[in-house]
């Protein structure tokens, strides 16, 4: 709200009757401002000429001057930027630079006229209605003469003028006798404090659909209707709903208005539920109430249209495919898409299915889809869900089917390398057909994309920095299709040590109980200096290194399973990777 101080209006008695009628009337400002009009004055010495004052002042009555004359002055006024508001108060006042003869009383009149385009004293605008006043402070002049022009500037705005024009004047009896003439500055103020109503709102939803030309399937309950007013004058404002059936307009229900807020004002309504039946056709509209003149309303907004609809399709949708029919036996690949059908069978309240990959409409109410889906393992399910025109979901179908593997092959040897030095990693396109390059990501650094070969094959090199790293690999064809993700770890041998026995070899019967044995340990890591080894997972031993090998002997106690884990070591304390061996020894 805008606030300018402003002076009381100083009226005579001739104004009483007028005052008492403004009083009556309901106070409604929300915003005060001046507007100013320079004018143009006419002369009967000069009867058809139009006179612009380049002056500081004009002649309104007779005055002497090389000749007799007598005048009035036109004052025009805007009032574009106020139209449709409701005036509560305005004032037109001059400022007083000369009187004639203090002696007389100030006589000047101030009338509403016809459009003054170039009066002159012989085509002077027809005078309509005189205005209260004038009001000014005892004196002999005046910075401030006022005039009550708020029925005058509301009439003009009713009517649907664009301007309004006020003539400065003495009365018919004085017109003509200099002593009551006077000058005045040639700037006429208007205040004004004024009203604008809301405008028509906008953006209006029912649920979270936007309104359109047709009606908007709503599963709500209740419903709910929202819409944005906003008022020109930025102060709060309220929100109010007319709602009726169309197909019966004379139910109609009134709600609101709700509690007022500082425009732009959001507004929402949740409908009466004894009110809404589903399948019927409503419409509604909403108008903004200003909160400062509850009487102030602004325009209805174009009507919206609803129909609540809270009963989901009843069956499941059918699904067939011939890239991978669910026949039980694997189909196509995992990465290559297929084409699947989806059918409502007829159901007029399907228009549409709910997949994993979103939204897809149907042919016609009741019809068909048909959507491409990628199988993502080889043993994967289609899954779809009827959605109908309130997006209510109904029973969903699993379609489940079996895709073929299309993992790469992925080969490499690391038990003689140590981090920092070099491993060679082999791809190849496994059963997918048509591999034409490898997304590869080595130690999470990120993807690399590398060609492959006539064959679907490609070899890569990498340096691990530690002594292990994760790997994952995918096959891409030609078409954008991308294979079934290897996915692993690289674990470097680090100079992983071997261990051999004749007596006991690994993973295979020998020897038997109270049979010793030579356990023989080997490592090509540089500057290996020892062993370090546990027997079933015992007390852990050290034994030196000569040129990187050691042996020692055992003899089992038990028949059965055993192991020896060995680790060799550097003289800097570092350790490369465990190996494992297990034998068995005869009972």
């Amino acid at each position: 709200m805008i606030k300018i101080a402003r002076r009381p209006v100083l009226l005579g008695a001739a104004t009483v009757a007028f005052s008492a009628l403004l009083t009556a009337m309901p106070a409604s400002a929300t915003t005060e401002t001046s507007e100013s009009s320079q004018g143009v004055h006419t002369d009967v010495s000069s009867p058809t000429k139009t006179f612009t004052t380049t002056g500081k002042d004009v002649p309104v009555g007779a005055w002497q001057d090389r000749g007799f004359h007598a005048s009035k002055a036109y004052f025009t006024f805007d009032l574009r930027p106020y139209r449709g508001a409701v005036v509560g108060h305005a004032e037109a006042y001059a400022t007083e630079t000369a009187a004639n003869d203090c002696a007389k009383p100030r006589a000047t009149e101030m009338w509403v006229t016809d459009p003054a385009t170039a009066p002159t004293w012989l085509r002077q605008p027809k005078e309509r209605v005189k205005l209260p006043g004038p009001g000014a402070p005892a004196g002999c002049l005046s910075d401030r003469v006022e005039w009550d022009a708020a029925q005058a500037v509301s009439a003009a705005l009713a009517a649907g003028a664009e301007s309004v024009t006020f003539t400065l004047r003495m009365p018919d009896d004085r017109r003509f006798d200099p002593s009551y003439g006077r000058r005045v500055a040639n700037r006429l103020q208007l205040h004004l404090d004024y009203n604008r109503p809301p405008s028509a709102p906008a953006n209006l939803m029912v649920g979270h659909r936007p309104c359109g030309t047709d009606p908007v399937y709503t599963p709500d309950n209740p419903v709910q209707i929202t819409g944005v007013v906003d008022d020109p004058d930025r102060s709060p404002v309220a929100a109010k709903v007319t709602i009726w059936p169309v197909d019966d307009p004379a139910n109609r229900r009134e709600l609101g208005p709700d509690s007022a807020t500082t425009a732009p004002h959001h507004a929402l309504f949740r409908l009466p539920a004894d009110f809404v039946t589903d399948g019927r056709v409503y419409q509604w509209t909403m108008q903004g109430v200003d909160s400062v003149d509850s009487g102030l309303t602004g325009p209805a907004s174009a009507p919206c249209s609803f129909i609540a609809d809270r009963v989901a399709p009843s069956t499941g949708p059918v699904v067939t495919s011939t890239d991978y029919p669910n026949d039980g036996a694997p189909h196509g690949f995992v990465g290559v898409p297929g084409k699947f059908t989806i059918d409502a069978k007829g159901d007029q309240d399907v228009i549409g299915f709910a997949t994993g990959n979103g939204y897809v409409p149907a042919d016609r109410p009741g019809g068909v889809a048909t959507v491409q889906y990628t199988p993502a393992e080889p043993f994967d399910a289609f899954r779809v869900w009827p959605v109908d025109r309130a997006s209510n979901f109904g029973p969903g179908t699993h379609y489940g089917f079996s895709a073929r593997s299309s993992k790469p092959g992925v080969r490499f040897d690391v038990v003689d390398v140590n981090a920092g030095e070099p491993v060679r990693l082999d791809f190849t396109p496994g059963a997918m057909p048509g591999v034409v390059e490898y997304v590869y990501n080595f130690g999470a650094a990120g993807d690399v994309v590398v060609p492959a070969g006539p064959d679907g094959a490609a070899t890569v090199t990498v340096t691990p920095a530690r002594p292990w790293a994760s790997l994952t690999v995918s096959g891409r064809t030609r078409e954008g299709w991308t294979s079934e993700r290897w996915d692993g770890m690289v674990e470097l041998g680090n100079g992983t040590p071997t261990v051999s026995s004749s007596t006991y070899p690994a993973d295979r019967p020998g020897g038997g109980v109270g049979v010793p044995g030579d356990f023989t340990f080997t490592s090509t890591r540089p500057g290996v200096t020892g062993f370090v080894y546990t027997v079933d997972y015992g007390e852990a031993v050290p034994v030196l290194a000569q040129n990187g090998t050691a042996t020692i002997s055992l003899t089992p106690d038990k028949a059965g399973y055993h192991n020896i884990e060995v680790t060799s070591t550097n003289a800097d304390g570092s350790a490369s990777t465990p190996r494992r061996h297990v034998f068995i020894v005869n009972g």
